[in-house]
């Protein structure tokens, strides 16, 4: 993989970026924080493989659309559509169960298919651009809806002292295209609380900001770049926080989920929920609706090795790029009508892609 680049484009609360050349990739290498922040320069599908099997870049919002950016990166080498398809099964074996991943594959796939060789490089970086500023969207809409429950939060019990949010997501915008589906709410709140004390208190809101609880360097990192009050601690910490009732709210980002609402999260995240649920703290799933599985009804349709799944009751509610949704059965189905699953009749065997 090429060597790191300098920070010269680097922005604020966005992980990955085209080059100036207007074609190489450009993103901030997860490998080398928090000691340093580098950023990486990928040239080629096979940069891309390198840099997510290496875990220069994790999460399966970054990962889905360095995807996108790698077959704009095969189709510039060379723009026949053989080479191009060998590049999109490449990255197909990557995770076949992810929805993200699988998503964004499928969708170049069908616009390649129909651009003529000649145009193919360019169509391709096209739409990779557009997917990327969709999953930037998507999580910068989940902070907006995520910042009423903080201004709950930060207003405290009637005594206006600020509480304790815990955010069990490890990284936040790190391991997506920006902002974060998670940490989003926090950053906005955040910036409001700058924009007020930088114009004398003309603009901004006057929010008390939560006592922010994170879990894992990187999360902390993200915290410390944005300027933004917080305790670190481990997992076995925050369990123990959350059941002395400590942490009046948790947000966790789900890295996918079911058309039920049942949701794959990172190691210990159950443990978390379940300590949640004891002590009567709400647990917020942030959750865009590239992470769902439309076609998968069950928790095994999005089961991975090593990771947590929370079962629909333990999760209080959800965070959408459509706003709230309570966790309820087929409420996800309600919200997003245009995402019709196939009936359990028509279900390939292979549903879990």
């Amino acid at each position: 993989m090429p060597a790191a680049t300098s920070l010269r484009r680097y922005v604020r609360h966005q992980s990955v970026w085209l080059a100036d050349d207007g074609w190489g990739v450009e993103l901030i290498d997860q490998t080398a924080l928090p000691a340093q922040c580098l950023v990486r320069r990928l040239a080629s599908v096979g940069d891309v493989l390198g840099a997510i099997v290496g875990g220069v870049a994790r999460g399966p919002g970054l990962v889905a659309v360095l995807a996108g950016y790698g077959l704009a990166l095969a189709a510039r080498r060379d723009p026949d559509i053989v080479p191009v398809m060998t590049a999109w099964h490449a990255l197909a074996t990557i995770d076949p169960r992810c929805p993200r991943l699988r998503g964004v594959l499928d969708r170049m796939r069908e616009v390649l298919d129909v651009t003529p060789k000649i145009d193919r490089a360019d169509r391709a970086y096209m739409e990779a651009d557009a997917i990327a500023t969709e999953e930037l969207a998507a999580n910068l809409a989940i902070g907006r809806h995520a910042m009423g429950l903080l201004r709950r939060v930060g207003a405290g019990g009637g005594d206006g002292k600020p509480q304790t949010v815990l955010l069990a997501s490890e990284p936040g915008w790190l391991s997506s295209v920006g902002w974060g589906a998670a940490s989003s709410g926090l950053f906005l709140a955040q910036e409001q609380v700058d924009l007020r004390r930088a114009t004398g208190g003309v603009l901004g809101e006057d929010i008390a900001p939560p006592q922010v609880v994170t879990i894992g360097p990187l999360t902390t990192w993200e915290m410390m770049e944005a300027g933004i009050p917080h305790s670190p601690c481990t997992l076995e910490e925050a369990v123990d926080l959350v059941q002395r009732g400590v942490v009046e709210r948790l947000f966790v980002a789900a890295l996918r989920a079911n058309a039920r609402g049942d949701v794959l999260a990172q190691a210990g995240t159950a443990d978390l929920a379940r300590a949640a649920k004891s002590s009567g703290a709400p647990l917020h799933v942030c959750l865009p609706a590239s992470a769902i599985n439309w076609q998968g009804l069950g928790p095994a349709a999005i089961a991975a090795p090593g990771l947590d799944i929370l079962s629909l009751p333990l999760v209080s509610g959800f965070i959408t790029d459509r706003g709230p949704v309570v966790a309820e059965a087929d409420a996800l189905l309600d919200r997003f009508p245009d995402h019709e699953p196939l009936s359990l009749g028509d279900m390939p065997a292979a549903n879990d892609a």
